[in-house]
């Protein structure tokens, strides 16, 4: 957007300073995906998905979640899953078979 008060200088820094930030950014997500990937490779589970309960459907009770990535750990609420999946490195779970 045109701002009449900013100099070209100031707008083209703007704009760097925006690339600078998505670079950081994405430098810390290819970082944070490398850890996983190392984590999945040494054989345990990154609690990437999951299924919750459904009615009429056997194994699991009301707000449950049923880890599908590779461990099945039944996790008692979707807020102990997402906990899990956040943070896999705190209590690492081998996956079934590793």
């Amino acid at each position: 957007m045109y701002d009449p008060t900013e100099s070209g200088d100031d707008a083209l820094q703007a704009i760097a300073d925006a690339r600078l930030d998505a670079d950081m950014l994405q430098a810390a997500n290819d970082a944070e995906g490398r850890r996983r990937d190392a984590l999945y490779d040494a054989g345990f589970c990154t609690h990437g998905s999951g299924q919750g309960h459904r009615p009429g459907v056997p194994g699991l009770d009301a707000g449950q979640v049923l880890c599908t990535s590779g461990c099945n750990t039944v996790f008692v609420s979707d807020e102990a899953w997402e906990a899990a999946s956040a943070a896999p490195y705190d209590f690492p779970v081998r996956r079934q078979g590793q």
